[in-house]
């Protein structure tokens, strides 16, 4: 007989409300220290309030502690690519383990983006305590077109899917597309595993749970879907429809982790489906009589557990949690912050008392004498910069007040309260690459502190993989397994440095698992010096044994010392410089040869060298001969050219001798003829001027004649 709505509410109601997570009826403490984590992580200290007119100084202990260790915990998980494997359960199953081992790494890496996942989760743990995995399956339909038909063979559409069918039983569907053409289109079904991070306080469990949480009776997470999401989920559009909306009342938690008032604005019955509405998933381990053995039931609800929106059985808890300090024999363990809480309160008050010195110091308190004083006294007192003077009516008007001292060196006491919080937490400065002795007189206790501090953060790391991450690869192994069927399409991944199709319908259960911690960044470099060491080892053993295949040493384990100390050297392609002997497709190597024959080959290898000797230096003989006559040739012909090129400079010289004789007699003869020329004209000049003065005479003596002849039958004189 099938529990019915009423009892399966009745039973998560009131498991839920003797569940400890959601701060609704349990004692409040998992909250508050929450909270108080989240507010002192952001330098916000209520609990601390500062004087009026002192300082207000927060310290960040714990958002530096935290933001330390994060990185290097992340590393050992992110820098690898085989965090954690499947113990293989027979000889026959070492493939199949490792296989599943790299997909299920693939999903949560690579389809999941689980670098933000580990981040939220390990961030959430070491500031809240608890970090929290979910885990589902989601199916989707996803439709590929197998054929296009042109338009002008849109009519044969049916026809060539009918032949299809026939063919290869594939039901097609008809698209018509804007351009007359048809597409064959075939619905695949797919799914995929879906990961995701759950807020701590969205998470409650039952108050007997311990670490092992796949064997608690009760858990529940609760969420804030939009309408539209439960609906495309499968629920009952009608019964999501109706749920409230979710408005933040007084919950402290999302008010502290808001950086941006992000739940400032929510408002009752708007947006429709858009709207955000509060559901709980419920999963409990109810008897249906007449059973002895409980079944799981996932429930879903509302978030006041009226109304009863989905219920089906399901054969796992799918969620997965994790803690930096395991509480023996609890779920809850300790946070990172809970070591640091009183810590971060003596800073800051060491701090404020440091600061509140200073300013006291620079801005001492007066005593005034007001029968000395005068009307600018007070105001001029008020003025307290350097150089303002102080006016008053006489000698001590104005008395300085001694302020208390402090006594003791505020900065020595910060330095040994920081050393009392890596002492509780773990987490040293030093190993962030601070100065080796700013602690310690030698630089071997830094080393020795670094190297406890390795310890704490691996401890840490550990208790993660064995919990949080173990359950977490578990639960994706199992969704995978469950969630494939023959009608879904094979999944494709490259594992390794191939390409492969993986059906995890057909894979087997898995329970038991290998986790591999590393050291993170800190410890990298002495874990390549102990590989590099190793395979110095293995290399004189080598030599001491005689060949590779030795008592001690053989070809397996010397590619292990190599896969060891590629993966050390962080390489993640040794196969690729290293061929693996197990392999059967790797080149055998050849049998040792009998020594008998051994020794004829030797000998007939020195008579070959003999015989190579004496002709290559014969070669070498003839060769530095051919190399002499090659020179020699050269040498004459380099005379010969030297001989003509000096008998053609020869002749150009004389040609050029030659030329320019004739060049300056031509010259000689053009300056020749022209100094005739010009005393030719020079004599014609003076011949014209000879007979122009001659005509000059004449005429001047013509004129002369004629005024001295006698006039004719004139008076006598």
């Amino acid at each position: 007989m099938a529990f019915t709505d009423d009892e399966l509410l009745a039973t998560v109601r009131e498991e839920r409300r003797r569940s400890i997570g959601f701060g609704e009826s349990d004692s409040g403490e998992l909250t508050n220290s929450r909270q108080k984590a989240l507010q002192y992580y952001k330098g916000d200290m209520p609990d601390v309030p500062a004087g009026d007119n002192r300082s207000r100084v927060v310290d960040s202990a714990i958002a530096d502690a935290i933001e330390t260790v994060l990185p290097d915990v992340l590393e050992i998980f992110v820098g690898g690519d085989d965090v954690a494997t499947f113990i293989p359960q027979g000889e026959d199953d070492e493939e199949a383990a490792r296989e599943e081992s790299d997909y299920v790494t693939h999903v949560v890496m690579q389809e999941n983006n689980g670098f933000l996942l580990l981040h939220t989760a390990f961030k959430d743990a070491l500031l809240t305590r608890t970090g929290v995995f979910y885990v589902c399956w989601e199916d989707e339909d996803k439709v590929e077109t197998r054929a296009a038909v042109p338009a002008e063979l849109a009519d044969a559409a049916p026809m060539i899917q009918a032949a299809r069918e026939d063919m290869h039983g594939e039901s097609l569907e008809s698209e018509e597309q804007e351009d007359g053409s048809v597409n064959l289109n075939q619905t695949v079904k797919t799914g995929h595993c879906v990961v995701s991070s759950v807020a701590p306080e969205d998470f409650t469990v039952a108050f007997d749970t311990t670490t092992d949480l796949q064997a608690t009776t009760y858990c529940a997470m609760r969420a804030r879907p939009r309408v539209q999401d439960l609906i495309a989920q499968g629920l009952d559009a009608e019964k999501v429809r109706d749920l409230p909306s979710y408005v933040n009342r007084n919950d402290s938690m999302i008010e502290e982790r808001d950086e941006a008032g992000e739940n400032a604005n929510r408002q009752d019955g708007s947006g429709g489906d858009l709207r955000v509405v509060e559901v709980r998933y419920h999963y409990v381990r109810k008897i249906q009589p007449p059973e002895t053995k409980p079944r799981l039931w996932k429930v879903t609800t509302d978030g006041q557990e009226t109304v009863l929106l989905d219920k089906e059985e399901v054969y796992r808890i799918p969620f997965a949690a994790l803690t930096p300090y395991l509480n023996s024999h609890r779920f809850y363990g300790e946070s990172v912050a809970d070591k640091l809480f009183e810590i971060q309160r003596i800073k800051t008050a060491l701090l404020r008392m440091f600061l509140d010195s200073g300013y006291f110091a620079l801005n001492q308190r007066n005593y005034v004498d007001m029968t000395k004083a005068n009307e600018f006294t007070i105001s001029d007192l008020l003025r307290n910069a350097p150089g303002v003077p102080v006016r008053g009516n006489g000698e001590g008007a104005v008395t300085p007040i001694m302020a208390g001292q402090l006594g003791f060196d505020a900065m020595a006491a910060l330095e040994y309260v920081s050393t009392m919080a890596e002492a509780r937490s773990g987490i040293v400065r030093n190993a962030q690459g601070l100065n080796p002795d700013t602690l310690h007189d030698t630089a071997s206790g830094a080393m020795q502190l670094i190297a406890a501090a390795q310890k704490r953060v691996r401890l840490i790391a550990r208790i993660f993989a064995e919990t949080g991450i173990k359950d977490l690869w578990l639960l994706v192994h199992f969704m995978l397994r469950s969630g494939y069927s023959d009608e879904h399409a094979p999944a494709k991944a490259k594992l390794g440095n191939a390409w492969k199709e993986v059906r995890p319908n057909t894979w087997q259960e898995r329970a038991a698992m290998t986790i591999h911690v590393g050291v993170g960044s800190a410890g990298k470099e002495h874990e390549l010096a102990i590989a590099t060491q190793r395979l110095t080892m293995m290399q004189e053993l080598v030599t001491l044994q005689g060949g590779l295949q030795g008592p001690l040493v053989d070809s397996n384990n010397a590619h292990a010392a190599l896969d060891d100390w590629e993966r050390a050297a962080g390489s993640k392609k040794a196969d690729q410089f290293w061929s693996d002997p197990s392999d059967p497709n790797a080149p055998q190597p050849q049998p040792k040869p009998d020594p008998a024959m051994a020794k004829v080959q030797g000998q007939m290898q020195i008579e070959q060298a003999k015989v190579q000797a004496k002709t290559q230096g014969d070669a070498q003989a003839a060769q530095a001969q051919l190399q002499f006559e090659q020179a020699k040739h050269a040498a004459q012909l380099q005379q010969d050219a030297a001989h003509s090129q000096a008998q053609l400079q020869l002749q150009r010289e004389k040609n050029a001798m030659e030329a320019q004789q004739k060049a300056e007699q031509a010259q000689a003869e053009l300056q020749l003829r022209r100094e005739i020329a010009a005393q030719e004209l020079q004599l014609q000049r003076e011949v014209a001027m000879l007979q122009a003065q001659h005509s000059h005479e004449q005429a001047m003596a013509k004129v002369s004649a004629g005024v001295q002849q006698p006039q004719v039958g004139g008076e006598p004189g």
